[in-house]
């Protein structure tokens, strides 16, 4: 009866969280608007960002960013997840990193060799393999300044 209670207590908890959680979903996230950085080095301590997705019903997941110079790259697998949709839908996005929210617009990288820029920040920050990285093969989006 205990874990049952308790199992249902952190449901409810988890329910009422706007934040994204681990790997649960949120909806609107907190901080501070602040503008664009013209380069993106100052995440490069950071493992996890936030991203939102569908401004009208906002979305929002935990994720790896890797910063370019002034390109800035989140990516998923190959198929794609809830937040690929809604990015398919409306590129608007916001990202946080410590308290600070970025305005940003998301695009697909196509093209060959802005993927593989993207896949070596993603392999110097995570120490992804780099003869097996999963951000080649993945859907990798830049955050463009809206």
């Amino acid at each position: 009866m205990g874990r049952m209670t308790l199992s249902a207590a952190m449901l409810l908890l988890l329910a009422g969280c706007e934040e994204p959680f681990i790997v649960f979903p949120g909806g609107e996230l907190s901080g501070e608007q602040s503008a664009v950085p013209e380069d993106w080095s100052q995440l490069v301590s950071i493992d996890t960002v936030q991203l939102e997705t569908r401004m009208d019903d906002p979305y929002s997941v935990n994720i790896w960013a890797a910063g370019a110079g002034k390109d800035l790259y989140v990516a998923t697998g190959e198929d794609g997840t809830n937040w690929t949709k809604h990015i398919a839908d409306d590129p608007a996005v916001r990202l946080r990193s410590y308290s600070n929210v970025y305005a940003l617009s998301a695009r697909l990288v196509e093209e060959p060799a802005e993927r593989a820029r993207a896949a070596q920040a993603f392999v110097g920050k995570y120490d992804l393999e780099v003869d097996d990285n999963w951000v080649l093969e993945g859907m990798i989006f830049r955050l463009d300044r809206r």
